[in-house]
């Protein structure tokens, strides 16, 4: 996915009204995209060469030494606070294009007093909406779900750079938040908003009361989380895991499919698919077999 903006600018453009050099050809950008779906007038950023190797075409804040493979590189000492620094110079002028229009709802959706759907949300058939819940603009929801009394969904996530003050600036969250058919969602439970790309919960995720879901996450169909859960942003967490009360998962972890995450637990590694973990930090269980899921309920 991509946001993109109301009209083109130039990559010299933006160089000059930075600060920075151009390496490589002069582009138009349009659009704003996460690295590895950089389209030909997008502008996106690398932190160090790793995963900058497949990329062929757009704009990318970068250090020098990255350019090369038809890439124009926007010469960064530090990338990621440059780019945060262009969403706020694009935001002003030209502006991005944001989600429009009035929310479509199914006419069979019950929404409790109190809940707040703002422009452009998409709700589908059988869902409910309880009191007091925040459906932000741009969320997406499919059919049979239901939003338990004052969750917020699409709320921007937690994402800061220190500028040259050593203060914190926040980068402009530009996804959304798609989820998928019977998903529920527990009361006073908080789902960000993608910052380049979506936060996305597949089909039958089960989440508790007072969960916090971060940016970018993707959460696999099937999944349970309990109440107080902590998962940072941009995990992948597989399908039909167990991630249970108070746990902490830390950011750009990967969670395989039927694993069990215990109570409690500080997730500092990937976690593989079918294993138990327990602990601080998160360790495989003792004298346990593999089995996740399967495992947990003596199967």
């Amino acid at each position: 996915m991509s946001a993109r903006l109301k009209q083109p600018v130039s990559a010299g453009w933006l160089c000059r009204e930075l600060g920075l050099t151009l390496l490589g050809p002069e582009r138009s950008i349009a659009a704003i995209c996460p690295l590895d779906q950089l389209e030909e007038d997008g502008l996106s950023f690398a932190l160090s060469g790793r995963g900058i190797d497949h990329v062929h075409c757009g704009t990318v804040f970068g250090r020098e030494e990255l350019g090369g493979n038809g890439v124009s590189i926007i010469g960064s000492p530090d990338p990621r606070l440059d780019f945060i620094r262009a969403q706020y110079l694009l935001e002003r002028s030209p502006g991005f294009e944001r989600p429009a229009g009035p929310p479509q709802i199914h006419a069979s959706v019950e929404i409790a007093p109190g809940a707040v759907i703002e422009s452009a949300v998409t709700i589908g058939e059988g869902t409910t909406v309880g009191p007091n819940a925040v459906l932000r603009s741009g969320v997406h929801i499919g059919r049979f779900c239901e939003i338990q009394a004052g969750a917020v969904i699409g709320d921007a996530g937690f994402g800061f750079e220190r500028d040259a003050h050593n203060r914190p600036l926040r980068m402009i969250h530009l996804g959304g938040v798609r989820i998928g058919d019977h998903v529920q969602i527990g009361a006073l439970t908080a789902v960000a908003r993608g910052a380049l790309e979506d936060t996305v919960l597949e089909d039958y995720v089960k989440v508790n009361n007072l969960v916090h879901i971060a940016h970018n996450c993707r959460i696999g169909e099937g999944t349970i989380i309990g109440a107080c859960a902590d998962l940072c942003g941009s995990l992948r967490v597989g399908k039909n895991c167990w991630i249970a009360p108070n746990c902490s998962i830390r950011q750009k972890l990967s969670i395989g499919e039927e694993a069990v995450v215990g109570i409690g637990a500080v997730v500092v590694h990937d976690v593989e698919p079918g294993a138990m973990v327990y602990g601080n930090p998160a360790k495989p269980a003792a004298g346990r077999p593999k089995g996740g899921i399967a495992a947990l309920h003596g199967r």
